[in-house]
């Protein structure tokens, strides 16, 4: 009776093993197409003024490969004029999510960035400092055209993301939506 009570324990645990896989391939299914599938989505949007509504405000950087759109959330004061070169280092809060809304990396986690919080478990971690020229192609280009104080958020197809191959947790062919908030830029990363 117990080797019949043991081999049903091993059979089930088996059987649920098996169901959180299939559960998980079928969450990502198809996933180079649908990722496609948002950016021309995002791109149809931004073509047809008449039915934009939210996000009336797309934008777009254009490549002969493809486009990165954008969208402001918040502008720079108007009396900021200049944008990081490619050789700049930025300081820069940001939080990146797939087409399900997947958080994968970032320096916050909610809704905004929390400076100054009213104790220490309520601020966001460092903003990051980094060279424009290091990121992936989506941002360094993002990166050259915002202010300090600019607040956008970016769509990056694959292929000026991370590519078929992704990277750690990062599926390849992921569209890469960014909540980024340029807070300043300098020559001298030491001056940030």
């Amino acid at each position: 009776m117990k080797i019949k009570l043991c081999l049903f324990s091993l059979l089930a645990a088996a059987l649920v093993t098996s169901c959180k896989e299939v559960e998980e391939e079928s969450r990502y299914a198809n996933w180079q197409e649908r990722n496609e599938a948002f950016i021309d989505s995002i791109a149809g949007l931004h073509a047809n003024t008449a039915t934009r509504g939210d996000l009336d405000s797309i934008h777009l950087v254009s490549y002969p490969e493809g486009v990165i759109y954008f969208k402001r959330k918040a502008s720079a004061p108007a009396t900021n004029t200049t944008s990081p070169l490619y050789t700049d280092y930025v300081k820069v809060h940001y939080k990146g999510t797939n087409i399900l809304g997947e958080y994968f990396d970032g320096t916050f986690k909610g809704t905004d960035p929390v400076e100054d919080g009213e104790s220490s478990s309520q601020k966001d971690s460092s903003p990051l400092v980094t060279r424009v020229s290091t990121r992936i192609v989506g941002w360094s280009e993002v990166l050259q055209r915002m202010k300090s104080g600019d607040r956008w958020e970016v769509y990056i197809p694959w292929q000026y993301g991370y590519g078929s191959s992704g990277s750690g947790s990062i599926l390849g062919y992921s569209t890469l939506i960014f909540d980024m908030k340029l807070l300043d830029f300098s020559r001298i990363q030491s001056d940030l």
